[in-house]
């Protein structure tokens, strides 16, 4: 099976995924225990996935796991002290359309860099969501 992407657009976003190991790492440090396996999960199959992105069920764990791990924190968030700074952030980073939309018209560098930035992006949010009390 052929990759969607070539290696060295792929190689940007499995690199931009160890972003969540580090999340994961800091809602630990920072004691908030019930939320570290959001981060932790996406950073488990977004690895796994580009490694080597094909159209397998690496694609559709990665996805489905983003998707809870997403609304899972984001209600988790609810009552937590930068929750506006929080969903602010974190809403920016949800690029993932957008990218789709370039990966179906072949601009796969647009693709992966807005994958890229919703990678970086979300982290950013989460960090801040993480600095506070929840």
């Amino acid at each position: 099976m052929t990759t969607i992407i070539e290696k060295e657009q792929y190689i940007l976003l499995y690199g931009s995924s160890h972003l969540f190991l580090i999340s994961g790492l800091y809602a630990l440090y920072r004691g908030h225990y019930l939320l570290w396996p959001a981060p932790s999960i996406i950073f488990l199959t977004s690895v796994n996935y580009w490694r080597y992105p094909d159209r397998s069920w690496r694609l559709h764990l990665d996805v489905y796991a983003a998707r809870l791990a997403v609304l899972y924190q984001t209600i988790m968030a609810y009552n937590a002290q930068y929750r506006f700074i929080y969903y602010s952030v974190f809403s920016a980073s949800l690029l993932y359309p957008l990218g789709q939309y370039y990966y179906y018209k072949g601009d796969y560098w647009k693709y992966t860099y807005l994958q890229m930035t919703s990678h970086i992006l979300a982290n950013i949010g989460i960090i801040i969501l993480y600095s506070g009390y929840i």
